[in-house]
């Protein structure tokens, strides 16, 4: 740990595919650590399943944070990612039965994150936003509410907005999440659910606190689409209008995709009530438009049960700008 003192920290705050793509461009460079931190509150899918028979930590955005990290081109990178097609495992990543029982063995999910580190030697760190398994609610504005992180983010038509998201209990940050932040030089949230993802992470008690004192320049990588369900029309502004309600400062840096999508992928979003984010910022020095996503789609993998995005940011064109920032 030594050696981080004199390099630049960089703390990504999200989960899912959104931060396994900063994390897998930004690794790359030697003059950075990186911690991840991850939501406490996922409860679909694998996880979901794993936490409920275990009472554990949710383990899939760790585990991808994780796989992220790791050393690529190695058997245990892929292994960590190998998903079950058959039996009683199906559905299950190796990597979540592993950290399930890596918990169970050591009484900790937070032991058993950093021991899983170690073990596929990660260049950073992952972190639970809390030490113990929390539980979404959002409230709507037809005045109903969705419990569970698998609720909200179901893909629903024609479902009322969302006009808060709250934990159902308190949960208090782990304190070496708060250090984190506090110790930034830059901390970066997003891409991914808006809800279920990124602002999920921030809700245990203190990490608001800790974001509003922290020095470190604080970055937005826009979503390249709506989420049916979470944010139905929503614009860029309104994203960056509901993120700021929980950070509780403003964001110091925007950076926005500009590149036009296939036909092909604006057809299949269409078809599920979903749209290309709705560039209405101002031309402000602080908003970066770039082109940010990749050539080719990326085709859902037909063992996953969960819906998968068909175009997402390119890894290396994302963390080339980031860079730029430190």
């Amino acid at each position: 740990m030594a050696n981080t003192q004199i390099k630049k920290q960089i703390v990504t705050i999200g989960g899912g595919t959104g931060t396994f793509t900063v994390l897998s461009g930004l690794r790359a460079y030697s003059d950075v650590f990186l911690t991840a931190i991850v939501s406490s509150a996922d409860d679909g899918g694998s996880t979901g399943r794993l936490r409920d028979a275990y009472g554990i930590l949710p383990p899939g955005d760790a585990r991808q944070a994780i796989v992220a990290l790791a050393q690529k081109d190695t058997t245990l990178r892929k292994l960590f990612a190998y998903r079950f097609l058959k039996g009683d495992v199906a559905g299950h990543t190796f990597g979540n039965l592993f950290l399930a029982a890596l918990t169970n063995v050591l009484g900790s999910g937070t032991d058993a994150i950093e021991e899983a580190s170690h073990i596929l030697r990660i260049n950073g760190r992952v972190l639970s936003a809390s030490n113990n398994p929390a539980e979404l609610v959002a409230h709507l504005s037809d005045g109903k509410m969705l419990v569970g992180e698998h609720s909200i983010d179901s893909r629903v038509r024609g479902r009322a907005t969302i006009t808060k998201l709250a934990l159902t209990t308190k949960e208090i940050a782990a304190p070496s999440v708060c250090t984190a932040i506090l110790d930034a030089d830059m901390i970066i949230l997003g891409p991914g659910d808006l809800y279920t993802s990124t602002i999920a992470a921030i809700l245990p008690s203190g990490i608001r606190a800790a974001l509003t004192k922290s020095k470190a320049k604080l970055i937005y990588v826009m979503n390249l689409f709506t989420k049916m369900g979470q944010t139905n029309g929503y614009t860029a502004s309104h994203h960056i209008q509901e993120l700021e309600k929980y950070t509780g400062r403003a964001i110091d840096i925007i950076i926005i995709n500009n590149s036009p999508f296939p036909k092909e992928a604006l057809i299949k979003y269409a078809s599920e009530g979903e749209s290309p984010v709705k560039d209405n910022l101002d031309t402000s020095s602080h908003i970066l438009r770039r082109d940010l996503t990749s050539v080719t789609l990326v085709k859902p993998v037909p063992e996953d049960p969960t819906p998968r995005s068909l175009i997402r940011h390119n890894s290396v064109k994302l963390a080339t700008v980031i860079r730029t920032l430190l």
